[in-house]
Parts: structure tokens; C-alpha cells; sequence
């Protein structure tokens, strides 16, 4: 394979090893450790499709290592992630919850591998994509001495459910005003990882309402677009 292709795809790499190492730290409690892994995980899953776009280096062997990615790093690290840190006292239920979150997210990543085209970004998604659900479970892990396990679990469920959901949302494509708001998203979000709180937990979701809002609207006033899932 060519450099240019190589690149795109050593950050693919790099997300399945952080959150194999995130694991790692789970298992042995450092959960602050863990959740910090995984936000970096997040955001080389981030980078590396915009970076074989910029190359031209988009590719089917490029769009499935990167499912395989998700499911470590967004899948298997969370899940295991909160189940150690605040779901084990549930016992049997904890596990079977967070083996729920699992499955919804693998099949999550099967449905947009079947219905995506590799080359191109789509304006809209369907049901919540795995790594904006893993987000959540790590605001889940830091906020676990403030949640019971029962509301832990409850919250999992609705992940869960909602990535694989047929609930139609817009692409976040992360340019003008919406590339503006969502700037301030990742703020309030590095908030409630850094001094978590309900305080800075309700700011942050109120602003994913907002963003969300502001993205629906614009993409009304868009002409329609033939597909209608881009984000794993």
C-alpha cells in the first residue's frame, strides 16, 4: 500500500491500541486512567476518516478496520469500563447490561458498514453513532459516585436502545456555525470529565440540544440527499 494510505490507517491502528490499554487500566482500577485512554481513542477515530479523505485514501479495507476499531475502543473499553466501575454491584444484571451496550453498538457499526458509502460523508445519521454513546458512558464512569448502579443501568439501556434506533439525526459536520457550537460542546464535555458534577453534566446536555437544534435546522434548509447514515 501506498504512504498515503498506510497513514489513514496506522490512526486506526493507534484508536484499537488505546482502547485495548484503556482496558488494561479498567481491570486494574484506574478509571481515570481508562476514561482518558478512551477520549483519546474517540478522537483519533475522528481524525483518521477526515485524513484519508484529505489524502484520497478512502477505501472498503479502511472503512471496516475502522468498525473494528469502534468496537474496541467505543464498544468493549466502555462497556467493560463502567461495568468495573459502577455496574459489578448489580451482579448478573450489571453484566447483562453492559453486554446490551455491546451488542447495540456492534450492530450499530454492521448497519452503517451496510449502508454507508465509503467515499463520501452523508447528512444524516441513523440512530445515535457508538462513539458519541461510548462519550456518555464515560460521563457515566465519572459521575458514578453521584448515580446509583440501577440509574447507571437505566441510562446504559437507553444508549443502547438509541444506537439502534431508526432515529434520523443530522450530520455533525463540524463547519460554520455548528463547527462554532459544537467547539463549545467539546468545552463543556472536557467539564463534566474534569470536575464532574450535575451542574456541568446539564449545561453539557442542554448544549447537545442546542447543537443538535441548529444542525436539524440548516439541514432542512439544504436540498435532500439520496443517503442517510455517515457516522458509526
Amino acid at each position: 500500500m501506498s504512504l498515503r494510505v498506510v497513514v489513514p490507517n496506522v490512526l486506526t491502528m493507534a484508536n484499537i491500541s488505546v482502547g485495548f490499554l484503556a482496558v488494561l487500566a479498567a481491570g486494574h482500577d484506574r478509571f481515570t486512567l481508562a476514561v482518558w485512554l478512551i477520549v483519546a481513542a474517540i478522537l483519533l477515530d475522528m481524525f483518521d476518516g477526515r485524513v484519508a479523505r484529505w489524502l484520497g485514501a478512502t477505501s472498503a479495507f479502511g472503512q471496516q478496520l475502522d468498525s473494528f476499531s469502534d468496537a474496541v475502543s467505543s464498544g468493549v473499553a466502555p462497556a467493560y469500563l463502567v461495568h468495573r466501575a459502577a455496574l459489578a454491584p448489580l451482579g448478573w444484571v450489571g453484566a447483562a447490561v453492559s453486554l446490551a451496550y455491546l451488542l447495540a453498538g456492534v450492530g450499530r457499526l454492521t448497519r452503517f458498514n451496510l449502508t454507508s458509502d465509503v467515499h463520501t460523508k452523508a447528512r444524516t445519521t441513523v440512530g445515535v453513532p457508538i462513539p458519541v454513546a461510548a462519550g456518555y458512558m464515560l460521563a457515566l464512569a465519572v459521575m458514578r459516585d453521584r448515580m446509583s448502579p440501577s440509574a447507571t443501568a437505566a441510562v446504559v439501556l437507553v444508549l443502547a436502545g438509541l444506537m439502534i434506533s431508526r432515529l434520523h439525526l443530522p450530520e455533525l459536520r463540524g463547519n460554520d456555525v455548528v463547527g462554532l457550537f459544537m467547539a463549545v460542546g467539546i468545552g463543556t464535555y472536557f467539564w463534566v470529565l474534569l470536575r464532574p458534577g450535575w451542574l456541568p453534566v446539564g449545561i453539557w446536555n442542554g448544549w447537545n440540544v442546542v447543537i443538535l437544534a441548529t444542525a436539524a435546522w440548516l439541514e432542512r434548509r439544504q436540498p435532500a440527499s439520496g443517503a442517510d447514515s455517515s457516522m458509526p
